[in-house]
Formats: C-alpha cells, sequence, structure tokens
C-alpha cells in the first residue's frame, strides 16, 4: 500500500519527531520544492546507518537541522545547472559533427531515410563490452531510427516552429536542420548505425574541433566516442530531469569519469574551465555545508582528496 498525503504541518511535524530540527524558513522551503526532493534526495549523509539496523523509520544523526540537507541540495541544484551548461556545448559538438560527416558522403536531402546508406549488422557500432545479437540488435534500432526519422516529417501542432517551416516552404528537411530536433540519445543511435567511413570522419572534425591532432597519441576512434557520448548523455538526461547529480552513478560511471570523459568532445580550455567552475562553486559554498565536507562530496563524485583538478586525463 502506498504512503498517503501529508500535509506541510505533518512533515514538519516528522522530521521533529525524528529529532531532525527545523525553523521558520522550513515550510517554505518545502512548498517551494517539495519535502521528497529536498529530504529523500539529500538525507542520505546524515542518517545514523548503525541505528537503522534495528529501526523501520529514518534515525539522524544527533544535531541534524533541516537546513543541512536543503543547503546540500541547492549545492547539488548548482552543480547540475554549471554541469549541464558544458554537456549541452558537448551535446551541440556531437550533433554537428554526426550530421556533417553523414550530409559530406550522402548529399542528397532525403538520404537519411534511405536504409542503404547506413552500415550494415557487421558493422554496427557497439562497445567493447557487449555479448548480445549484434545483428538483431542492429535491425531493431535501425527500424526503430528509421521510424523516428520519418516520424519527425509528419507535422503536427507539437512540432517545432523550424520544423513546420521547411516541410511547408520545401517538402523536406536536410539533416543538418532536422538534427537540430533531435536528441543527444537520438544523435548517439545514429552516429553507431552510420557507416564506418561516415563515423570516422565523424572523430576527426571532433578531433579538430577539440584541437587534438589527427595521428597523435590517443587519437579520438569510433569506439571512444561511443562511450564519450553515452556517458555524457546519461548525465546530461540527469541534469535536465533535475535529478540528484554529486553522488549519481550509471553503472561505474560517477561525476569524475563525466569530466574525464569530456576532453573527447570539448576543447582542453573549455574542460579547464568546468572544473574551474566547480572548484568555485565548493568556495561559494563554503561555511553553508555542514555534516558533509568538500573531501567528503569529492570522493562521492569520484575525485580522489587533491580535488575535480585531477580528473584533468583523458
Amino acid at each position: 500500500m502506498g504512503k498517503s498525503f501529508r500535509t506541510v504541518d505533518e512533515l514538519i511535524k516528522i522530521l521533529s519527531d525524528r529529532k531532525v530540527k527545523t525553523n521558520q524558513d522550513t515550510a517554505k522551503a518545502i512548498e517551494r520544492e517539495s519535502y521528497y526532493a529536498i529530504v529523500n534526495g539529500y538525507k542520505k549523509p546524515f542518517l545514523d546507518l548503525e541505528a537503522m539496523k534495528t529501526s523501520s523509520d529514518d534515525v539522524y544523526q544527533p544535531g541534524v537541522e533541516f537546513q543541512w540537507m536543503y543547503d546540500l541540495f541547492q549545492f547539488d541544484r548548482d552543480l547540475r545547472f554549471t554541469t549541464f551548461k558544458y554537456l549541452t556545448r558537448a551535446e551541440a559538438v556531437m550533433r554537428t559533427a554526426v550530421a556533417y560527416s553523414f550530409c559530406h558522403h550522402h548529399p542528397d536531402q532525403n538520404a537519411y531515410l534511405d536504409r542503404a546508406n547506413f552500415c550494415e549488422a557487421r558493422e554496427y557500432l557497439v562497445s567493447r563490452s557487449f555479448r548480445g545479437n549484434k545483428e538483431a540488435l542492429h535491425s531493431e534500432n535501425l527500424n526503430k531510427l528509421m521510424k523516428m526519422l520519418n516520424d519527425k516529417l509528419a507535422v503536427s501542432s507539437r512540432s517545432r516552429d523550424f520544423i513546420k517551416h521547411y516541410m511547408r516552404k520545401y517538402g523536406t528537411i536536410p539533416l543538418w536542420v532536422l538534427a537540430n530536433d533531435l536528441t543527444f540519445g537520438n544523435i548517439v543511435h545514429f552516429y553507431q548505425l552510420m557507416k564506418p567511413i561516415d563515423r570516422r570522419e565523424a572523430c576527426t572534425i571532433i578531433a579538430k574541433v577539440t584541437g587534438r591532432k589527427p595521428k597523435q597519441d590517443g587519437h579520438l576512434t569510433e569506439r571512444m566516442l561511443l562511450r564519450s557520448a553515452n556517458v555524457l548523455n546519461d548525465f546530461r538526461n540527469l541534469c535536465a530531469h533535475d535529478e540528484r547529480l554529486y553522488c549519481a552513478k550509471f553503472g561505474n560511471d560517477d561525476f569524475s569519469v563525466m569530466t574525464a570523459q569530456m576532453f573527447n568532445l570539448l576543447p582542453e580550455k573549455e574542460v579547464d574551465e568546468f572544473i574551474s567552475e566547480i572548484s568555485d562553486l565548493f568556495v561559494a559554498y563554503e561555511g553553508r555545508l555542514h555534516g558533509v565536507t568538500p573531501t567528503s562530496l569529492l570522493a562521492e563524485m569520484g575525485f580522489p582528496i587533491e580535488g575535480p583538478e585531477s580528473a584533468n586525463t583523458n
């Protein structure tokens, strides 16, 4: 049976019964952000995990205040805002490179609707860890891609203005325009299904954008780009849906892994700027965070004690 609805006063009483200190601003914070988002999302560092082994309810460490959870909530929100800014830049780099390389080799405006312009099953790009049926996955995902692309051309009230404009004026939409209506995930799947020569050109374009030399050690490969794009897309979607970020993991991929993967899609200068902004965020919250420390937060993010600067690796 699900939990019943609670009023703000009832929620504050629950906190008080669990010996969490509240104040005159607690109700306003709950009304604005929701109890679930603040407490359920950020209570873990403040729980007495040993005492909870013998309790059916949450047990907090002595002296915990609601404001401590709310401050951590706000820190994480600011962390998301900063992170999302750079992830959307990476998304733009990927989108542009994929659209350009495909159109370069397939210049007809409707080429992206022709299955023959995509790879065969044996050429389908998957991660090294993939152990499934590659042929079946290729067929399934190519079918999904074709349906999604054709659906984009069906103008409706929900279509974006530039889609409506191109369809009404020209009767078709070139990929370099349509790509702006594709999600990061759509672009990643499109990239996986491109012919190898098209994927390699996308890698070359991104290498140039990021300042890599095409033949230097660690040159961006097709699979490296797939790995980076998948990691960044996972975190991009998390940020877009306003979910908890600082301790988030996708498999073994945490914030530090995401930061390292940015180097494959953004110039080093921009990644350094991102790291600097994260460091500034810690400074801005100095004295505001209680019950957690910069070291404990960095550990949750996957960084060693030295701090986020040490993520500056490929």
